[in-house]
């Protein structure tokens, strides 16, 4: 479990480093962190440069892209968010942490990562980015709030012989 120091650090990089559309008021930021059972970090000195939230299939979160995932999938890793400090772009930092991500899926023995991503408002660098990644647009969603986002898959499933 993450400690309640280190998710404040986390919700102000979110806060300063992402658009508009991801801000989130600290208590929801807070009440989400705990359904996460991936908290990883990049640190410089004490400082959070950046940092990624997911869950496992199976949580019982009330978060609609988390839900529109449930309804197609059962053994997926969902991607909450990826943030990366202003001054720490470009040097790896998110890459190495959704690798992270999918190293520790599979020892977990998930077949899928997900993620959303936003058109509207648009977040054209997070689209290239999970591009690049490996994932494959699945399908554009109109959220409750108006917002459209773009449904992401990648397979992560390891062949056995």
């Amino acid at each position: 479990m993450i400690d309640a120091v280190t998710i404040k650090k986390m919700w102000r990089l979110n806060q300063k480093a992402t658009p508009k559309a991801l801000h989130l008021p600290e208590r929801n930021f807070a009440e989400l962190a705990p359904y996460c059972d991936y908290h990883l970090l990049t640190k410089a000195a004490s400082r959070i440069t950046a940092f990624a939230l997911a869950m496992s299939s199976g949580q019982a979160l009330e978060h609609v892209s988390y839900q529109w995932f449930l309804t197609r999938f059962e053994n997926f890793v969902y991607v909450d968010r990826v943030v990366v400090d202003d001054a720490s772009r470009r040097q790896g930092h998110g890459t190495q942490l959704l690798q992270a991500c999918i190293v520790k899926a599979q020892e977990q023995h998930k077949s899928l990562i997900v993620c959303q991503v936003h058109d509207r408002p648009s977040n054209q660098i997070a689209h290239l980015f999970v591009q690049r990644m490996g994932f494959h647009a699945i399908e554009s969603v109109m959220l409750p709030s108006r917002e459209i986002v773009t449904m992401y898959q990648r397979s992560i499933a390891i062949a056995t012989p």
